[in-house]
């Protein structure tokens, strides 16, 4: 992720004790983009962080992003971060 985006977070802790994280990603030049990810309570903010921005930069590098647990047909082994983005 460049320099030119914001990131807005906002947390709820869950009756199972994780905590549902918010994710705003705005941008001038580009797409904004907002999701919503799972994390453990112990998590940190620069953990967090960190996850966000590998994603991003994932969706960057790709001409298409699906989510695999909607489209998981070629039995690709999942991801173990639950994490959902969607356009603005």
């Amino acid at each position: 992720m460049d320099q030119g985006y914001k990131l807005k977070l906002y947390s709820k802790k869950l009756s199972s004790g994780k905590c549902q994280i918010k994710f705003i990603i705005s941008s001038s030049s580009q797409r904004g983009l907002y999701g919503y990810m799972l994390v453990e309570s112990g998590s940190t903010l620069k953990e967090v962080v960190s996850t966000i921005e590998h994603e991003i930069r994932y969706i960057e590098q790709r001409d298409s992003y699906y989510h695999s647990h909607l489209y998981n047909l070629a039995n690709k082994p999942r991801r173990k971060d639950l994490i959902l983005i969607f356009n603005n």
